[in-house]
């Protein structure tokens, strides 16, 4: 996979198995890494680790990797089902002070929330 585009990427990401979490807003695939898909207008808590995540700039699908050092709140307010990996991370629902938003999402009617695998 390491000649994947970040697009190609992101869509063998949407391919792999979710399941439920404990939590309403994730769906979690355990594999070689944590396959993280968060629900629209919702967020979850990260512990330190790394992420990264595939998201859609103005001209081209782009991969970008955070080493998180401190507890952050990830913040999905777009219309769309965003997904990203986790390494080292652990999740939660108590709302931090530092966040990572993800704004400026158009509505995908091809994605859908509740589909279980």
């Amino acid at each position: 996979m390491v000649d994947d585009s970040p697009y190609q990427l992101l869509q063998s990401w949407k391919q792999k198995k979710y399941r439920k979490t404990n939590y309403d807003n994730i769906h979690a695939c355990y594999n070689d890494l944590k396959y993280i898909r968060i629900k629209p207008k919702s967020n979850i808590t990260l512990s330190p680790g790394f992420m990264s995540i595939v998201l859609k700039h103005p001209k081209e699908w782009v991969m970008q990797n955070f080493k998180l050092e401190n507890d952050v709140t990830l913040c999905n307010e777009t219309h769309n089902v965003i997904y990203f990996t986790l390494q080292e991370c652990l999740l939660s629902e108590e709302e931090r002070e530092y966040k990572l938003h993800i704004k400026n999402g158009v509505p995908n009617n091809e994605e859908k929330w509740e589909i279980d695998i």
